[in-house]
């Protein structure tokens, strides 16, 4: 047998050492290599983990805009006390995601706006056909019941007829009111009318007429001019209208009409519930003519007498106010009429009429001697021209007792109203469109 060589022990151990050599760097390296794929692989699972729950955010937060942001917007453009929530997640404010929702919903609020302002067109389009047509129908009734009233006699008929006369002119201002809100004209042309007639013209068409007291501190004859006559006393009528309406019914309307400046103011004064801040603040918008309104913003039923006096201030130029303190701490509504729309009328040739407040006398200039009666004192003292005074109205208490009317005090009292309205009734009809005399 072959001898092993002692050295051959000595050449495996000496080799083996070299190879451990070798191999403990590979190995070292092996296990960083695995170390780094290992930290590797824990980054990239959090990695996933994070980008999963990022998406799911990012849906979470789409879903919320598709579904609560939008919608609330789209209510929030018709009634502005509906709040339009934030974003879902906070943490997206300010970034790519925040301005591409906030893009989408100004988007959203251009598109809504646009088709609510065609839709709102096109539904003043019809109600101004059709008021154009019911209002034209009124005035044809108006003329029938004027008819009757001189045709019959007796009381009891009478004041049936005027009860008719009054309905239909409560009817008509409400439909002529709608009109002017959805851009009709007014529907009337008159010639230039005492103020006091103007504003006991529009006192008859609301209900609860006999409520109103209107007097007169002016000292001369002060006109409106034909063409602001029938928008003044659509106004008025709305202000009394509503003064009547918020106000108990045992309570009198105070109107006075002043002499101011630069024109005429019509001053009317309830004693009803007032309004909240919030409410002066709404209705001096609309009242200003300048705050855009749609007829899908007026409540239901629509609230639209300060809408439409609004509409008549923009086109013809008076002014309507409702933030002065009442006296009777209800609404005090102030109707000022520029220089520019008024005139002076000969009493002579156009005398007001009987229902139309008296105008205030100036006093007398004092004189060093008494003048010497004559005759005609009464009507020629101190060498002046005097109007001769009517029958006072009178001015009741704020507080009075409602009591039942007999026809012939219906008849007599409606008949003299009728007649201080006469002067403003229509002197031709006409259906033009709003901007056209």
């Amino acid at each position: 047998m072959t001898q092993i060589p002692e050295v051959l022990p000595e050449v495996l151990a000496a080799g083996a050492a070299a190879a451990a050599l070798v191999a403990a760097p590979l190995l070292l390296r092996a296990r960083r290599l695995v170390a780094q794929l290992r930290t590797e692989r824990d980054t990239a699972v959090q990695e996933s983990t994070q980008f999963d729950v990022l998406r799911q955010s990012l849906v979470e937060e789409t879903r919320h805009l598709v579904t609560v942001r939008m919608p609330a917007l789209a209510s929030h453009l018709a009634h502005r006390h509906i709040r339009v929530p934030g974003l879902l997640h906070p943490a997206f404010a300010g970034t790519e995601i925040d301005q591409v929702h906030r893009a989408a919903l100004e988007h959203l609020t251009t598109a809504v706006t646009a088709e609510r302002h065609r839709v709102d067109e096109a539904a003043q389009a019809v109600m101004r056909g059709a008021t154009t047509v019911i209002q034209a129908q009124s005035y044809q009734l108006q003329s029938q019941i004027d008819a009757m009233q001189h045709r019959y006699d007796g009381p009891d008929i009478a004041a049936d007829i005027i009860a008719l006369d009054q309905l239909n002119e409560q009817n008509l201002r409400r439909i002529q009111g709608t009109g002017v809100l959805c851009g009709a004209w007014p529907g009337l042309t008159r010639a230039d009318s005492h103020l006091g007639d103007v504003v006991v013209g529009a006192q008859s068409r609301i209900r609860g007429y006999h409520r109103v007291k209107v007097t007169s501190q002016l000292e001369v004859p002060v006109a409106v001019v034909a063409r602001a006559v029938e928008p003044v006393a659509i106004a008025v009528a709305e202000l009394l209208a509503n003064a009547v309406h918020h106000s108990h019914g045992t309570l009198s309307v105070d109107v006075s009409l002043h002499q101011v400046e630069s024109g005429a103011c019509v001053v009317i004064d309830d004693a009803g519930v007032g309004m909240h801040a919030d409410e002066v603040e709404f209705a001096a918008g609309l009242l200003s003519g300048q705050q855009p309104i749609l007829l899908t913003e007026l409540g239901d039923p629509p609230r639209s007498g300060f809408a439409t006096i609004g509409r008549l201030v923009r086109q013809y130029g008076f002014a309507v106010s409702i933030d002065k303190p009442a006296p009777y701490g209800g609404v005090r509504a102030v109707v000022f009429i520029p220089g520019h729309l008024l005139t002076l009328l000969d009493e002579q040739a156009h005398p007001m009429s009987a229902m139309a407040p008296l105008l205030r006398q100036a006093p007398p200039v004092p004189r060093a001697t008494p003048p010497v009666p004559t005759a005609d004192a009464g009507d020629e003292e101190d060498g002046l021209p005097r109007r001769r005074r009517r029958q006072p109205t009178g001015h009741t208490p704020a507080v009075h007792t409602e009591k039942t009317r007999t026809p012939q005090e219906t008849y007599a009292t409606w008949s003299a109203l009728q007649s201080g309205t006469a002067s403003g009734r229509a002197t031709a009809h006409t259906d033009h469109r709003e901007g056209t005399h």
